[in-house]
């Protein structure tokens, strides 16, 4: 009542976490049914909580809790574990919570492979949950779990090589796990350790059985975790015994003994008692072996303990041999034979159904093999498809890429020339006035001759004339070749600027043609994924929807309803892959309205948050927008492959003429001098082709910035 009051004030203020399980109290029936109550407590308020991240958290935990609790209760409480677990689930899928989808599909394949032995059906729930922890970082995915499960699994096949694998790497998965608390995971790892020692004993490695057996009880005295160290002494005991080893096996009962006595648990006290008189009478000390072997008898019997019983009665028949009473011998012996038989006629039925189950494991196997190959042969032929259509694709823009350097070369011949004859000209014209200035030089010294001679001047009066006229015209000569010189410059260089503004229409018409193409090639790719192989899905999904699964198996309605599922999976991602390829916004609203979009739907379906600030973003010519979205989407798909980033965001800012796209992620960061990828060369291209310039800013664990810079200028910008 005092955890209780106090759960209800904390859970009014704050909401809290729920406590840690104590293990060693399972027994404690008071103990688990304020635990229930506490769980109860928390579903209720979280239930009147907002929808947020944090309260749905919450919601979720408080399913998985009451699971966990009904998961160590014993008889048919038990259920109640799957059935919250089937809930945790349900509502796990309506969160987009992968977390909690897979530690949901945890706790019903415990249910089903431990209480209802259904192995095939723990099976793919085990390949379902590997396929979701892929999607989860490897700090807090429940991989170890599933791993543990599969060795399980494998041990009932007796495939021991692939269960020491998979434990193995339960050990490896779980050193990385930061989600569990210290003591849980030290925990977990003795079991594994444990799991490990079984199978090395089933091998016939029995020193590293014995290794693995002491190590696992080593953590188990560390983490003070009693009932796991009562399991490990029962097991590394029961190893002595097999290895007849009484002597050692007695200290590591006792003290196993010890601890089910302080835990007050009959069933562990029973078990222990019926191995010690067992170790006694291999010890030759028969009354003990009776006192230890009547003791497991009379609580095996009452409680219906009929492992443990068997195993009383048959060590107190050899007790009471060794002690010279045969009627209490024989009548052990009568009852032993009885147990023996019920549970050997009980093996056999087990072992029929393992063959049983053996089979519809493997069947099970086989189908999703044969699934996976067909899905990896389509992804093949999706993929060859797509690398065709890009070489295509990359043939055509190199071909007008050629025609465009040809171009500017027959250009630059063309100005080179009429440069040379313009210089020509002009030097040609220089050297005649060079010639005319010479000639007005002499007439000049002729005149200031005449001029000094005023006794010739009469005399030559008439010549002086003449001269003076002939002067004149000349000048008049020498202005006419000027302009003349003058207009002839003036029509080369319209010319000259003709042809350059001929040449920019050409590349410009160039660049259009480039754009139109790669849009009519995105458009028909994403028609033919929309048409093609959308409309062969959705045949798939009508073919599908015409069986009737009321007549089917519940194993066949599973696999029917899978199929849907990834039939509606398949058709939901045809037309997003086609709508990326050239999305409408992008063509009719802009690059700001397809960024708007893109964002929107990568934080509908992906971990990553994006964010996307383009209140500085103007409208841009085609070309321009065309080759941004694609970097952005580029970028996207590196930051949602590489990144293990949390966070991203798309950024414009506007500096005088310039206009800065910013793609940053908090991720792992890289080096920039490895940026050497075929992605990276493509997004030198498009922006080589748009006049801009880019720079990476990266280290490790430090995120990446990708910064672009280009001009906006009138051949850019449209309003």
């Amino acid at each position: 009542m005092v955890m209780l009051g106090w759960c209800t004030t904390s859970f009014a203020q704050s909401c809290p976490k729920l406590p840690e399980l104590n293990f060693d109290r399972r027994g404690d029936a008071v103990y688990m049914d304020s635990l229930l109550t506490l769980g109860r407590v928390h579903r209720q308020i979280t239930a009147r909580l907002p929808r947020n991240r944090n309260n749905d958290t919450l919601r979720l935990e408080g399913l998985r809790f009451m699971a966990l609790v009904f998961k160590q209760m014993r008889g048919q409480q038990r259920d109640s574990s799957f059935l919250y677990a089937r809930k945790l689930e349900e509502q796990a899928l309506v969160y987009h919570n992968n977390l909690y989808t897979v530690r949901a599909l945890m706790l019903q394949e415990y249910y089903l492979r431990t209480v209802k032995g259904d192995y095939p059906h723990a099976l793919q729930i085990n390949q379902r949950a590997s396929e979701l922890c892929v999607k989860l970082p490897r700090e807090s995915s429940p991989r170890w779990q599933v791993q543990m499960n599969m060795g399980d699994i494998y041990m009932l096949l007796k495939e021991y090589s692939n269960a020491l694998t998979s434990y193995h790497l339960a050990l490896t998965l779980l050193s990385f796990n930061k989600s569990l608390t210290p003591k849980n995971r030290k925990l977990l790892t003795s079991q594994a350790i444990s799991q490990i020692g079984e199978v090395y004993e089933i091998r016939g490695d029995y020193e590293l059985a014995r290794q693995q057996y002491e190590a696992s009880r080593q953590i188990a005295l560390d983490t003070h975790s009693q009932i796991n160290v009562a399991y490990s002494d029962e097991r590394l005991g029961d190893f002595f015994i097999s290895r007849q080893q009484p002597a050692q096996a007695i200290k590591v009962f006792e003290e196993g003994l010890a601890v089910w006595t302080q835990l007050n648990d009959r069933p562990g006290q029973a078990a222990v008692w019926a191995r010690l008189s067992e170790c006694y009478t291999q010890t030759n000390q028969p009354k003990l072996a009776i006192e230890f072997g009547e003791k497991a008898v009379a609580v095996a019997r009452d409680a219906g303990y009929i492992r443990i019983r068997q195993m009383a009665t048959q060590s107190l028949y050899r007790a009471y041999r060794l002690a010279n009473q045969p009627a209490q011998a024989l009548a052990m012996y009568e009852e032993y034979s009885m147990l023996r038989d019920s549970l050997t006629n009980l093996r056999r039925v087990e072992e029929l159904s393992a063959v049983q189950k053996k089979y519809d494991i493997n069947q099970v196997r086989i189908a999703a093999e044969k699934e996976r190959f067909i899905q990896q042969q389509q992804l093949l032929n999706v993929r060859r498809q797509a690398e065709l259509e890009r070489l295509r694709a990359e043939a055509e823009r190199d071909q007008l890429a050629s025609e465009t350097r040809m171009n500017h070369l027959k250009q630059s011949i063309e100005t080179e020339r009429l440069r040379a004859e313009s210089q020509k000209t002009r030097l040609e014209q220089r050297a005649h006035i060079d010639k005319l200035s010479h000639d007005i030089e002499q007439a000049s010294l002729l005149r200031i001759v005449l001029v000094g001679g005023l006794a010739m001047l009469f005399g030559f009066a008439a010549v002086y004339y003449r001269k003076n006229r002939l002067i004149n015209r000349q000048k008049l000569e020498i202005e006419a070749l000027n302009h003349d010189l003058e207009d002839k410059v003036l029509a080369r260089t319209i010319e000259l600027k003709l042809a350059n503004d001929q040449l920019r229409a050409k590349n410009r018409e160039i660049e259009e043609a480039l754009l139109r193409g790669q849009t009519l090639e995105r458009k028909r790719m994403a028609a033919d994924l929309h048409d093609s192989l959308g409309g062969l899905l959705a045949a798939i999904k009508t073919s599908l929807s015409a069986l009737n699964p009321a007549k089917m198996a519940d194993r066949e309605q599973q696999i029917y309803h899978n199929l849907l599922n990834m039939s509606k999976e398949a058709f939901a991602e045809i037309r997003y892959l086609s709508h990326n390829l050239q999305p409408d916004e992008l063509e009719k609203q802009g690059l700001s309205q397809a960024l708007t979009r893109l964002v929107h739907k990568l934080n509908l379906s992906q971990k990553i948050v994006f964010s996307l600030e383009n209140t500085e973003l103007p409208r841009l010519d085609k070309t321009a927008e065309f080759n941004l979205y694609s970097i952005c989407i580029e970028l996207c798909s590196n930051i949602l492959r590489h990144s293990e980033a949390t966070e991203a965001q798309i950024l414009f800012r506007r500096f005088n003429n310039e206009l800065n796209m910013i793609v940053k992620d908090n991720g792992c960061g890289m080096d920039p001098r490895d940026a050497t990828g075929m992605g990276l060369h493509n997004i030198q291209a498009r922006m080589d082709l748009i006049q801009g310039r880019y720079e990476i800013h990266s280290g490790p664990s430090e995120g990446t910035t990708f910064i672009f810079i280009l001009p906006v200028l009138p051949n850019l910008e449209k309003a």
